[in-house]
């Protein structure tokens, strides 16, 4: 198993739409944080839901 990278320790305000499904980032490698860009892929983690 991979070892996630940390992606920070400040919270991130996100505007998000009603109705539409958001990804979490769980890796840490996401340039688009606090949501998952597929950077992942090569891991064993999966974005969540």
């Amino acid at each position: 198993m991979t070892k996630p990278i940390r992606a920070g320790d400040s919270p991130i305000r996100v505007e998000v739409e009603a109705g539409k499904s958001y990804f979490w980032c769980t890796c840490g490698q996401s340039s688009k944080q606090p949501f998952c860009d597929g950077s992942h892929k090569e891991t064993s983690f999966s974005p969540m839901k």
